[in-house]
């Protein structure tokens, strides 16, 4: 019979439900006595079956209580459907629960990491329902997780939730707001340190824009959100956001500026915190030039691949006429004159010239925005290839321009493949390494967050 009943919740059949009743008039009653069980209703919650969760409280007559009853993962049927986004089923139990004058236990009511509905409808990014939970329920805005001390905010940060955070901040909270953004978790960390510890750059500069906001606030170990950048292994990002906190008037915290100026009286401890700073400042400085030097590069290159394709070695017919010896009927005015003497060289030019120029575009985009480390390794792989592609490109100029004909000669062959051997294993040596630097110093962000 039970079993029946939760297939009919998952699927909101209603016959079934009706069914189960008339066989068993105490059935809907008897799931509800024991505590920490899932109930059909849960399951309905869950699938956003509102129908059935409408039929099956009326049938069941359950009490306020019960509706915040948690199954076995914890979970009551209110914070199931606020995080499947069920905008219709968690307004009709925030109505049930308003008749009994129970709207705010229910939504104060904690799952076991001390999360509210509102709470797991913003980590799901569910805008409609959180609409719904603050009209019903202001103050539960004002609630943290048990464990991290989160608020909705840093929940919303720490979950990639920026639709939400802004809806938050600009629509939902009002007064509350300037309280909310300097807020600190459990270790003091503001959104501001969380957004910066995962190079959230759309969300930093949406923050420092905020005026309430404390863009020098401390956490417990006194550090800044500028700070944050110089704790955390270097990523190119940092160099945007560090720009954008430092325009909005961040600066690093005072324990770093008074270590700097007391020379005289530095701790290893203090020492080897400076060295860090300057080996950050150093790789800063180091990404802006690499990228400025690949993009040169690639647009260089770029603009080399172009100028072949529209000028092709060899020239163009500048008349119509036959084409005697190279078995083709005629050529035509502005057609290229390689393409009919050695047309399958050509083709392979051509293709081996739209690799190189795709490439290079492909190097430039990619440059274009920051990236983390592992993104270095798609931009080292686009660079080989267009460093591959332009010399295969260069041994056939020269094959069918000249009579050398290079692409025959067993050295020639033999330094391309050594060529391509050798950007393998750089390409893969470079992985590894990078994998080992991220593994390594990962851990140095976590001892904060």
């Amino acid at each position: 019979m039970e079993a029946k009943l939760f297939e009919a919740a998952r699927l909101g059949n209603l016959h079934a439900l009706h069914d189960a009743v008339r066989e068993d008039a105490a059935v809907l009653v008897k799931l509800h006595i024991l505590g920490g069980v899932e109930t059909p209703l849960h399951l309905a919650s869950m699938f956003g079956q509102a129908e059935f969760v409408r039929e099956y409280m009326r049938l069941s007559s359950i009490s306020a209580h019960q509706l915040s009853q948690f199954n076995q993962d914890g979970f009551s049927p209110l914070h199931l459907a606020s995080a499947s986004g069920h905008s219709a089923i968690v307004e009709f139990l925030l109505e049930f629960a308003k008749q009994r004058f129970a709207v705010e236990e229910l939504c104060m009511k904690k799952d076991r990491d001390g999360r509210t509905a509102l709470h797991c409808a913003v980590v799901s990014g569910k805008i409609e329902v959180i609409d719904v939970l603050l009209v019903h329920c202001p103050e539960t805005a004002t609630e943290v997780t048990f464990h991290g001390r989160e608020s909705v905010l840093h929940l919303a940060v720490k979950h990639h939730q920026h639709e939400a955070l802004e809806y938050l901040i600009d629509q939902k909270l009002g007064s509350l707001v300037e309280s909310l953004l300097n807020l600190g978790d459990r270790e003091g960390n503001t959104i501001l340190h969380l957004a910066t510890a995962k190079r959230l750059i759309r969300t930093v500069e949406y923050l420092v824009k905020q005026p309430r906001l404390d863009v020098n606030a401390g956490n417990l170990y006194g550090l800044r959100a500028l700070d944050i950048t110089f704790a955390c292994p270097f990523n190119s990002s940092d160099v945007y956001i560090e720009e954008a906190i430092r325009h909005a008037g961040g600066s690093r915290s005072h324990i770093r500026t008074t270590n700097v100026q007391v020379s005289t009286n530095h701790t290893p401890s203090q020492s080897s915190s400076q060295e860090k700073d300057e080996e950050k400042r150093k790789n800063n400085e180091w990404m802006k030039e690499i990228r400025s030097g690949i993009i040169v590069m690639a647009s260089l290159i770029a603009t080399l691949a172009f100028q072949v394709a529209l000028t092709p070695p060899g020239g163009a017919w500048q008349d119509w006429g036959p084409n005697a010896g190279v078995g083709h009927d005629e050529h035509k005015p502005g057609k290229t004159i390689l393409y009919d003497l050695a047309r399958k060289k050509y083709n392979v030019l051509m293709f081996s010239n739209s690799q190189t120029f795709l490439a290079s575009i492909a190097t430039i985009v990619a440059l274009l925005r920051p990236f983390r480390a592992r993104r270095w390794i798609l931009v080292q792989s686009v660079v080989y290839i267009t460093v591959l592609s332009i010399t295969v490109e260069f041994f056939l100029i020269v094959s069918m321009t000249t009579s050398v004909k290079l692409l025959e000669q067993p050295v020639s062959i033999l330094v391309i493949l050594v060529w391509g051997v050798f950007l393998f294993v750089s390409l893969f040596g470079f992985y590894l390494g990078t994998e080992f630097h991220l593994h390594k110093n990962f851990r140095q962000c976590n001892k904060f967050f």
